[in-house]
């Protein structure tokens, strides 16, 4: 019986060894498509997956808050009281537009002009070195500034209210101020103004330097006569609270303005931003220009006389409202022996009345070694909307044991 078993035991074993082989041979053939492959697709490819959501998390993050930042106007209602920042998922309500007339296409501002053209408000037309303006409002008289040629008084009606909150947010802060001398904005019609080169558009404008004693016309500042603390306060609500495009100072002044803001605790940041003098921002506000030591030269942007004159341009200009030469660019050109305004518009491609209009002639006569404004035409570029910069808010001063106070406005 044990023959017989292990005689059955060699007949099941050697079958299972028979079939083994049966049944791995298709493995075994089939192991680089069926056991490498699944192995590396699986295992080494499956960890990776989730890398680039991990690695573009962190590169949007930055792009989110830049575009979800608050502008100007919704930070300063942040700012205004708690209820605002107890809500902060709530979206901020839709800001409204300076002006209805922005919402007019060109046909509906031109058919509007033609019924009535002082509907449309001020235009500031062209640039404020070959430009004009359209429906321009005259500076207002006030016992808190002093106009020197109200002839010559017209700008925007953003300009004017610009200059009138700034000198007026000076005398509420600093009661006791004297009257500010106000010079040239632009003629009436704007275009050249003598002897400026800009205050074409309505958007100019020269301001005196407060002094003490007191001055009714622009004097050269000095650190013997400027009044240092209304002089700096009216810089500082220009540059924070409007559409200011630049500031013209002399170095020298800004040297003793900056100096002022130092002892009074300003941020140093922001007069860093603000001031050429400091030497730390590529495009700061206030500039040096050579002649603004007596006073300072203020270009405001004027978003919406700015925007609808753009618009109204073609059309004005068709019109023969506004001069041609608005839409030009400006060429400078010296005078030489031989000139002619002839010889000139052929050389330029433009016409005589375009220079004339430029340089304020009422005749073809010119004179050899002045500087003429030359209007050449330039092709048609696609419409631009003004630039607005952002408002350069100051930071509250800090409070220093120096800090100038009291009624001290002097050195």
């Amino acid at each position: 019986m044990q023959r017989w078993f292990f005689g059955l035991v060699f007949l099941v074993f050697p079958g299972c060894a028979a079939t083994a082989p049966a049944e791995a041979g298709p493995k075994t053939s089939g192991r680089a498509p069926i056991l490498v492959q699944p192995v590396q697709a699986t295992a080494p490819k499956a960890a990776p997956s989730p890398a680039p959501v991990a690695t573009n998390e962190p590169a949007a993050d930055p792009d989110a808050e830049d575009e979800e930042g608050p502008d100007d106007d919704e930070a300063e209602a942040a700012e205004e009281g708690a209820e605002a920042e107890a809500t902060p998922a709530a979206p901020p309500p839709a800001p409204k537009p300076p002006s209805p007339l922005l919402a007019l296409s060109v046909t509906q501002l031109e058919a509007r002009y033609r019924s009535d053209p002082a509907s449309v408000g001020p235009l500031s037309l062209g640039a404020t070195n070959a430009g004009a303006l359209v429906n321009g409002v005259q500076m207002p008289k006030s016992e808190k500034w002093l106009v020197a040629d109200p002839s010559c008084a017209w700008g925007t009606q953003e300009t004017v209210d610009a200059i009138a909150r700034s000198i007026e947010k000076v005398a509420t802060e600093h009661p006791g101020a004297p009257p500010l001398a106000i010079g040239h904005i632009s003629s009436k019609k704007g275009g050249h103004l003598s002897p400026h080169r800009s205050h074409q558009s309505g958007r100019d404008v020269d301001l005196g330097y407060y002094h003490s004693p007191p001055k009714t016309h622009f004097v050269r500042a000095t650190e013997a006569n400027l009044d240092l603390e209304r002089t700096f306060a009216l810089v500082k609500t220009i540059v924070s609270d409007t559409d200011v495009e630049l500031v013209l100072i002399d170095t020298a002044v800004q040297r003793m303005l900056v100096a002022h803001a130092l002892r009074k605790g300003e941020d140093e940041a922001w007069l860093d931003q603000v001031f050429q003098v400091r030497g730390k921002h590529p495009r700061p506000v206030v500039r040096h220009a050579r002649g603004h030591g007596n006073h300072l030269h203020v270009r405001f942007v004027s978003p919406v006389a700015q925007e609808l004159g753009r618009r109204a341009g073609a059309f004005l200009r068709r019109e023969k409202v506004a001069p041609p030469h608005v839409a030009d660019s400006v060429v400078m050109h010296k005078a030489r022996s031989g000139d002619t305004l002839q010889i000139l518009a052929r050389r330029y491609g433009t016409t005589v009345e375009a220079i004339q209009g430029a340089n304020g002639l009422k005749t073809i006569d010119i004179k050899m070694g002045r500087t003429y404004r030359i209007p050449v035409p330039k092709p048609p570029a696609p419409p631009k909307a003004p630039a607005v910069p952002k408002r350069r808010a100051a930071p509250p001063p800090r409070t220093t044991a120096g800090a100038t106070r009291g009624p001290m406005h002097g050195r």
